[in-house]
């Protein structure tokens, strides 16, 4: 006899498919846990929704009638919606249009410390100011209103004085900030643009 040794037989192509099958197992396996999971929270969602459509539907109309008449309700207010942007945005262009068929005149004034306003030479108190100046010439005109203010100033009394010249003013007024002193003094003539 012959002592010739036996061959030997490989086992590394079996344990690579063994390997190759648990991975492909292993990811079959996640990809069904993750369909439950999402099928799980798409019900869960389902279930909000149709509860709070209960909620807005009367108990005592049907379920086919109710959701028919949630969608009604639904699409009619979605038209309103639509129609109050549609006249704001028509609204907008007729002021538009009424603003360009006007004449622009710029209002320049200074605004004092105590109430008081420095407009061509002359101080106003904030309510003649307003009847003298602004008034008359807010009926021919767009306003371009600009007010300066020292830095002593305190920025609340600005504020107050410009609600109180842009109140009931409408379409024609228009307004700059500019807290600093007028760097040519204040000009104040009122002179289209």
């Amino acid at each position: 006899m012959s002592l010739v040794p036996s061959e030997r037989k490989s086992w590394g192509p079996l344990i690579a498919t063994i390997d190759l099958l648990f991975l492909v197992v292993a990811f079959f396996t996640l990809l069904l846990f993750f369909v439950q999971k999402e099928r799980a929270q798409t019900k869960t969602q389902l279930n909000q929704v149709e509860e709070s459509l209960a909620a807005a539907i009367p108990p005592s109309a049907t379920t086919n009638e109710a959701r028919g008449n949630a969608m009604v309700t639904l699409v009619e207010r979605l038209m309103s919606l639509q129609k109050e942007e549609q006249l704001k945005e028509v609204q907008a262009q007729q002021r538009e249009e009424r603003r360009k068929s006007r004449p622009t005149m710029r209002v320049s004034y200074q605004v004092l410390p105590g109430g008081r306003i420095f407009y061509e030479g002359n101080t106003y108190p904030i309510a003649e100011f307003r009847a003298k100046v602004i008034a008359p010439a807010r009926q021919a005109n767009w306003l371009a209103i600009r007010a300066y203010a020292p830095p002593d100033t305190p920025f609340g009394e600005v504020v107050a004085m410009r609600k109180l010249l842009l109140e009931n003013g409408g379409e024609f007024d228009t307004y700059w900030d500019n807290l600093t002193e007028n760097p040519n003094g204040p000009a104040g003539a009122a002179s289209p643009r």
